[in-house]
């Protein structure tokens, strides 16, 4: 099998990420944001999404411009009453930034703080409820990709439907790829972006909302660009946007959906991950690195490894040395600092990894790093 690139470019951050050829070309037209082929697409996209979560019958897709952040304050806004309390589930970098966006939003909120492992236990959500009565409404993130630590959210869910308690969900960098039935685990809402798992070019938030829900936040938002209720509402309408949409995103969304359908779906996509993330953690193992979590706790959609402990080992001259090779990589976040991050998410297949494998080693001796490494860190067993 050749190892040459696939692409000119690789992005290998947890998204945007690297994207096919024919997604960038349906870019390429201009379209009228009124016109029936874009209010076509604005369909199909809500309908896809909220058929492979199996949402059809039981939520709305309430699509919004914007970053996925965009989605979650509108959700919280949207969603949750005056008189209601978030809890806020944070073991990770998404989690702080799910804390931030509540308390600007002025959201009356609880956090639960937790390490990054061991993952969230039954005992620590119950603790909390039972510490706090006053709890309508819990938040976490699905995927970690600060560390890559994937969150129980189905033991989660479970919690809030016997107590009684919402349930929403940052599914921002796993949604197209891990399976999520918002039906079954009746969830408030789900966070979702075009640039992960769905292999898109950003610039849209995408929220599932149940739509019992979504009716009877009618009038609560005080945003009028963040009102989930009215650009639902509207779009049912009308089929139009409420404001000028990013009508080359959607035309790359509506053709990224096609895609992931060509794919097989979710589990599919998921698995050619797992593919190219195996390649990669078991290559940089081979070279004496060490990742920072449990494979059995790992989602794969990204890597993280502790840096070397060589000397000659700087991430900045790393990064520089795979950036003159057309690949990028990532620093750890603040919650994982020491560590560099390999995204495997996008249109990468074996044959790309082992050419993004071969550059890293070719990179590492470069800047002077002896290959096989020796004393690198463990793999963390907690925080």
């Amino acid at each position: 099998m050749t190892t040459g690139p696939r692409h000119e470019y690789y992005l290998l951050t947890p998204g945007p990420l690297t994207v096919p050829r024919e997604t960038h070309e349906a870019m390429l037209r201009d379209r009228n944001p009124g016109g029936a082929e874009h209010i076509g697409m604005t369909r199909d996209i809500q309908d896809y999404l909220l058929q492979i979560c199996n949402g059809t019958e039981t939520h709305a897709c309430v699509l919004l411009q914007g970053s996925a952040t965009y989605g979650v304050e509108a959700g919280f806004q949207t969603l949750i009453p005056k008189d209601g309390r978030l809890l806020v589930i944070v073991n990770g970098f998404y989690g702080v930034r799910l804390r931030e966006i509540a308390e600007a939003a002025r959201v009356d909120t609880t956090v639960l703080q937790l390490p990054t492992l061991p993952l969230p236990t039954r005992a620590d959500i119950e603790a909390a409820l039972d510490a706090d009565p006053a709890i309508t409404h819990i938040v976490l993130c699905q995927a970690e990709t600060g560390t890559g630590v994937l969150n129980p959210v189905e033991m989660v869910a479970e919690v809030g439907r016997e107590r009684g308690i919402k349930v929403m969900v940052d599914a921002v960098a796993s949604f197209g790829g891990v399976a999520i039935d918002v039906a079954a685990l009746d969830l408030e809402a789900v966070f979702i972006s075009p640039n992960k798992c769905l292999e898109s070019a950003p610039g849209l938030a995408i929220v599932l909302v149940k739509k019992s829900s979504l009716i009877a936040a009618e009038g609560r938002c005080p945003s009028a660009v963040l009102d989930l209720h009215h650009q639902w509402d509207f779009m049912q309408k009308t089929g139009n946007w409420r404001w000028t949409p990013p009508t080359h995103v959607v035309a790359a969304l509506a053709h990224s959906c096609k895609r992931h359908a060509a794919e097989g779906g979710s589990g599919p996509r998921l698995e050619r991950y797992r593919r190219n993330w195996s390649i990669l953690v078991n290559g940089l193992r081979q070279k004496g690195f060490t990742t920072l979590l449990p494979d059995d706790v790992a989602i794969p959609i990204i890597a993280t490894f502790n840096d070397p402990a060589d000397p000659a080992y700087s991430f900045k001259d790393f990064h520089a040395a795979m950036l003159n090779r057309g690949i990028e990589v990532f620093p750890g976040r603040l919650t994982s600092e020491g560590t560099f991050r390999i995204g495997v998410m996008g249109d990468l297949y074996e044959q790309d990894m082992q050419h993004i494998l071969a550059q890293m080693c070719e990179a590492l001796e470069e800047i002077g790093v002896t290959l096989p490494i020796g004393g690198s860190a463990k793999t963390m067993e907690t925080a």
